[in-house]
C-alpha cells in the first residue's frame, strides 16, 4: 500500500483513463468508485479525487462517497481533478463550483480541447502529476 490513493468516478470513461494514470505515475492506489463503493482509506495520506461533469455538476457517486466519508477524510491532503468539455472560462468556472460544493480547495480541470502527451492525456494532467509528486 502506498501513502496515497486516487478515487474516482466515470460515466464515459475518460476520468478513469485519466485516474489510471495519475494512479501509475503516482504508484497510487486506485479506486473505481463503480466497481467498488465501499474504500478504507485509513492508511493514506493524500486522497486524489476526480470525477467527470454532467449538466455542471460532478457524477453523484463522488459526491455521495465524499459526502458518506468525512469522518475518513479528515485531516488527510485533499485533491481534486475534473475531468471537462469546456475550457478556460467555463472549465475554470466549474472546476471552482465544484471544488467548493465537495469542500477540496486544491482542484484542477482538464479538458480534451489542448496539447496532449504521446500517452494521450493533455500536458496539464503531467503538470499536475509532477505537482503530486512533491508533496
Amino acid at each position: 500500500m502506498t501513502e496515497k490513493a486516487v478515487v474516482y468516478a466515470s460515466k464515459l470513461g475518460k476520468t478513469r483513463k485519466v485516474g489510471d494514470y495519475i494512479a501509475c505515475e503516482l504508484k497510487a492506489d486506485k479506486f473505481d468508485l463503480k466497481k467498488q463503493k465501499a474504500i478504507d482509506l485509513s492508511e493514506y495520506s493524500q486522497i486524489i479525487f476526480g470525477t467527470g461533469i454532467m449538466a455542471g455538476k460532478p457524477y453523484s457517486a463522488i459526491v455521495e462517497f465524499i459526502n458518506s466519508n468525512k469522518a475518513q477524510l479528515k485531516g488527510k491532503k485533499l485533491t481534486l481533478f475534473i475531468c471537462c468539455k469546456h475550457d478556460e472560462e467555463k472549465g475554470k468556472a466549474q472546476c471552482e463550483n465544484v471544488s467548493k460544493m465537495l469542500e477540496i480547495p486544491h482542484a484542477v480541470f482538464f479538458t480534451g480541447k489542448i496539447e496532449t502527451t504521446d500517452e494521450g492525456f493533455n500536458t496539464d494532467v503531467d503538470d499536475f502529476i509532477r505537482e503530486m509528486k512533491k508533496k
